[in-house]
């Protein structure tokens, strides 16, 4: 058997250009999953390890916490 049905994915949101003001292309802030480290965050968001480092001041890199938010962009 080979039944071709039409695809239940997502929709692309092409024609919503309703009142949302949202300019960036991403979330601001990444929640830390367990097992995450900086360099699989930056690999996951785009954001250099360099970059998280700056606008997470005092965070510890080696110690990240599941839960725990990131800040992404400034």
């Amino acid at each position: 058997g080979g039944s071709s049905s039409g695809s239940d994915s997502l929709a692309p949101a092409a024609d919503s250009t309703t009142a949302t003001t949202v300019k960036t292309g991403g979330p601001r802030y990444y929640t830390v999953r367990s097992g995450d480290t900086l360099t699989s965050i930056s690999l996951d968001t785009g954001v250099s390890v360099e970059q998280l480092e700056q606008l997470n001041p005092g965070l510890d890199t080696q110690a990240l916490q599941p839960g725990q938010r990131l800040r992404l962009r400034s």
